[in-house]
């Protein structure tokens, strides 16, 4: 074989894995690249429904910093996030530790944990407003039960305080199942002889969850809370579902995952929710970049 043979043949064999990945790399082109651009292509344009109308620039993000029912849902969605993310984090948590604690009844209590990640979120949505119901919901009937009788017949969802909780609570019951296997399989993985050794030492349950299984489980949770963060920063169909109006009442409950939704489909303004939807990717796009610092720092 000559020397320019030999040249084209390592050329053909260079082209061959791009070749293969072609249609892959333009299927996430159509599916991915054209949706993102289409919406930062909307939010520089008047909002006419979903289609392109006069050319506005960043009018749309101008108004969107500065109107204070966007500023107010941006706070929301922040606050939502922290408490369902670290609620969640932490009650998967716990339940993992019991879960890997080989008690008698574990395995009936795995399956008891996972059975919420079976149920559809639209219907557990309507499950938790029916348990919350003002006049039939089972939570007001327990707490009058225990003696609480501010809570006969309360409303959770005439205020936007407890409106927000009974969102929360709701959320983070969806999200235990996923995060509890995960830290779970994490849990397994902690060398069982060196959590025997600190005992030996007399190092408590405590200390030993603090200074040996959560190190160990340290590269899970960061994923593990990135994802939360994600998810719960996009949280839309249990407001939409549970909160009447969706938002409500008096937007209280308002998001901008729900906001952008209404300003989009409701309102047909195109412009102002691609602008929304642009703002809820930045958001993210630092959590995910945050990310990215984090594990190159733990290989690091």
């Amino acid at each position: 074989m000559t020397v320019d043979a030999a040249a084209r043949r390592r050329a053909q064999l260079k082209i061959i894995p791009w070749l293969l990945m072609a249609p892959t790399m333009v299927g996430i082109a159509l599916v991915i690249g054209y949706p993102f651009v289409r919406t930062v292509w909307l939010s520089l344009h008047e909002g006419r429904g979903l289609r392109t109308g006069e050319w506005v620039g960043l009018h749309n993000y101008i108004e969107m910093v500065t109107d204070g029912q966007t500023q107010a849902a941006f706070v929301r969605t922040v606050v939502l996030t922290a408490v369902t993310v670290i609620g969640s984090m932490v009650a998967a948590l716990l339940i993992a530790l019991v879960l890997n604690s080989g008690l008698p009844g574990m395995k009936l209590l795995t399956i008891l944990v996972v059975l919420p990640w079976a149920m559809p979120r639209v219907s557990a949505a309507i499950l938790w407003k029916w348990a919350f119901d003002s006049q039939y919901g089972v939570v007001n009937w327990l707490l009058s039960s225990l003696g609480l009788s501010m809570f006969d017949g309360y409303g959770w969802f005439n205020s936007g305080n407890s409106a927000l909780v009974v969102v929360a609570v709701a959320i983070i019951w969806a999200k235990i199942p996923f995060l509890t296997i995960a830290m779970l399989a994490a849990l397994k993985s902690v060398p069982p002889d060196i959590v025997e050794a600190a005992r030996l030492d007399g190092a408590s349950a405590f200390k030993v969850l603090l200074r040996i299984k959560v190190p160990v489980m340290r590269p899970v949770i960061i994923v593990l809370f990135v994802l939360a963060t994600i998810q719960a920063f996009q949280a839309f169909d249990h407001i939409y579902v549970m909160t009447v109006p969706p938002g409500g009442p008096n937007h209280s409950t308002e998001i901008l995952s729900l906001l952008t939704y209404l300003e989009a489909f409701a309102f047909l303004d195109g412009g102002m929710g691609s602008a929304l939807a642009m703002l809820t990717f930045a958001v993210l796009a630092i959590v995910t970049a945050l990310y990215v610092r984090l594990q190159r720092e733990e290989t690091a």
